[in-house]
């Protein structure tokens, strides 16, 4: 069964930030870009079989499940919701951050729709 993947806006933007801070900071762009083909693939890889992937330790804050997938050093966070065959990517974050209730949605209906 294919569902249809969306990236919220603040998982993009903390995507987005992530491969800013390689290319700029660390000067490396063409790493940069290796690590964004990296998760957009694996984000599109959420179409199929997305319960292969574990629960996140964060599913504890949510009235919803939420899971992960890390990619090296970066972890993705997401949810499937089976009624409307859909997967949103409702976080992200570099391995060595903090995540707290807050980084999470409190109701997965008010997400605006960003096709990953």
């Amino acid at each position: 069964m294919t569902y249809e993947v969306f990236l919220a806006p603040a998982a993009k933007s903390r995507i987005r930030k992530q491969a800013e801070y390689i290319a700029t900071f660390q000067a490396a762009p063409e790493i940069a870009a290796k690590c964004l083909a990296r998760i957009y693939d694996r984000i599109h890889s959420f179409a199929q079989m997305s319960r292969r992937y574990h629960l996140a330790p964060e599913d504890a804050w949510c009235s919803y499940e939420v899971r992960c997938l890390p990619i090296g050093e970066f972890v993705l966070y997401f949810t499937i919701v089976d009624e409307a065959r859909e997967v949103w990517v409702i976080h992200a974050r570099h391995g060595k951050q903090r995540t707290d209730e807050d980084n999470f949605p409190t109701d997965l209906a008010a997400l605006e729709e960003d096709d990953a």
